[in-house]
């Protein structure tokens, strides 16, 4: 990365650090609601755009925005099972607690790509 390149990129890190914050806190309510809400299922989707546009801008963070992407795939195959197969078809606290942690990873890559001052 040239020294041109580090304030634009610095930039995008922080839209994709504040994108994923509002994403955790959205899927929060969405992974441990008694039913469905498609309404704030439509929101986390289209955060989930708004968080692979600054990660495409970022190959520094490839890695764990695709394990967030597994993630985030993982919990709502297991919120759609539920649904459709009963509170036994996955482990929702678990899933959401995976998630979390690849959320994590992802916001330190942010963190590490924007300067310190």
């Amino acid at each position: 990365m040239s020294a041109s390149e580090a304030p634009a990129l610095s930039a995008v890190a922080f839209q994709l650090a504040a994108a994923l914050e509002s994403y955790s806190r959205n899927m929060r309510p969405l992974s441990g609601a008694g039913s469905f809400n498609p309404d704030l299922y439509r929101r986390v989707s289209q955060q989930m755009d708004e968080m692979r546009m600054y990660a495409a801008d970022l190959p520094q963070v490839s890695v764990a925005w695709v394990e967030l992407l597994i993630r985030h795939f993982e919990l709502t195959h297991g919120l759609w099972r539920v649904q459709n197969q009963g509170a036994a078809a996955a482990d929702l606290p678990q899933l959401h607690g995976q998630l979390q942690d690849a959320v994590q990873r992802l916001s330190r890559r942010c963190a590490q790509l924007m300067p310190l001052a």
